[in-house]
């Protein structure tokens, strides 16, 4: 494919995850002080809330795997646009808890759409050589999307839902160009020797190291998200003159994530067991300085450009994984590890939610930071069965 055709796809891609993920899904997070005092949320229900949002994650993930495969990007990625519009519409007109619910749910199974097709678009329209430039650029919009949220968060407080009438609109008009360039059709099309894929193929061994990474990155990261800004926004936490540095605390955290579209040439420079599990371990220090220190101006400007560079890096790995660990069939695979992956995810914020009470939303950062260090601890010779572009570390 010709650059100047890799360059619009990348750019159409990144506008698109941004919509979905930094906007349709993170948006709960950013507005959960204000949809917590409108509709008098106890940090349980918080968490219900958020962990539905995941679970719709999960139906749609399953949907858009399967629907990518035999049709193509296309129709999944504008389903997922129409779910991104059509969701964060709902929240702006939401007056009770129901309508409030469905609206987050029906937001967060944007990005379960939208994901698994990228990968079938990325392995359509790119060479083995350009995939993980192409795929890291693409999914570091979420920090593009975290960004462009955040000033929205300063509305006056009675006027929160809206910001989110303005999210409905961002999504179709960011969206719209990536539902024209997507491939209306899927991978292998004329290729007759094309591999068969059956679901066995799913749970081969090589496979299984990246499952257990990607269930729990997506578990403490969803705490985070889901979590930091109402810490932070309770603790008080000051930095420098802003008024509202949770606020500033989120730009900053989208402002990092573009350091994510590097992740592809880190895989290929130092090798995929080292760049996760450094990954990893700045997920749990960000995670830890929230545990210890969330009134502290110092710990939110770290945790947030940390985590904000670690959250795209992860979730770029685990995509480059799997379309290595699944060349034969990228969105398959590719919608199983962020199945797991969201499965950890809707298991985060209801643990969290029930925990704080006993825990503190403190102790419940700490404890996650542990746990993020888990996958770590897997030998590198779990990685032995990932086949890597010839000349490049694995």
């Amino acid at each position: 494919m010709r650059s100047y055709s890799l360059v619009w796809a990348a750019a159409s891609g990144l506008a698109l995850v941004g919509v979905s993920f930094g906007i349709a899904r993170y948006g709960y997070g950013l507005f959960l002080p204000r949809i917590a005092e409108t509709f008098s949320l106890d940090e349980p229900t918080q968490g219900l809330i958020a962990s539905g949002s995941y679970a719709s994650y999960v139906l749609a993930t399953v949907a858009a795997a399967w629907a990518s495969g035999r049709f193509g990007p296309r129709l999944p990625i504008a389903l997922g646009v129409a779910a991104a519009a059509g969701g964060a519409a709902i929240v702006a007109l939401a007056e009770g808890l129901a309508v409030l619910a469905l609206g987050v749910a029906l937001a967060g199974a944007s990005p379960g759409l939208v994901f698994p097709a990228l990968s079938d678009w990325v392995s359509i329209v790119a060479r083995e050589e350009a995939r993980n430039r192409l795929f890291a650029i693409m999914n570091s919009g979420t920090g593009a999307g975290v960004l462009l949220a955040a000033p929205f968060a300063l509305v006056p407080a009675e006027l929160w839902q809206h910001a989110w009438g303005a999210f409905a609109l961002a999504s179709v008009l960011f969206g719209a160009g990536a539902i024209a360039l997507a491939p209306p059709f899927p991978p292998g099309r004329g290729n007759a020797e094309a591999p068969r894929f059956a679901l066995v193929d799913l749970v081969r061994p090589a496979a299984m190291p990246l499952y257990a990474s990607a269930f729990v990155a997506g578990l403490t990261t969803a705490v985070y998200w889901t979590f930091s800004i109402a810490t932070i926004f309770e603790a008080g936490g000051t930095l420098g003159g802003f008024a509202r540095p949770e606020i500033a605390f989120w730009a900053l955290t989208g402002i990092s994530g573009f350091v994510g579209a590097l992740t592809g040439d880190a895989v290929n420079r130092r090798g995929l067991p080292f760049v996760t599990r450094g990954t990893l371990a700045a997920i749990a220090g960000a995670c830890l300085l929230i545990g210890i220190a969330p009134g502290s101006g110092g710990a939110i400007v770290v945790s947030g450009a940390v985590f904000g560079a670690a959250f795209i890096f992860v979730t770029g790995l685990l995509g480059v994984w799997s379309l290595r660990v699944f060349p034969e069939r990228p969105s398959a695979g590719f919608g199983a590890t962020f199945l797991i992956f969201t499965f950890g995810a809707m298991i985060g914020p209801l643990a969290g939610g029930a925990l704080s009470p006993a825990l503190g939303r403190e102790g419940v950062f700490v404890l996650v930071a542990v746990l993020t260090l888990v996958p770590c601890l897997l030998p590198r010779r779990t990685f032995a069965g990932v086949a890597a572009p010839a000349g490049r570390p694995a």
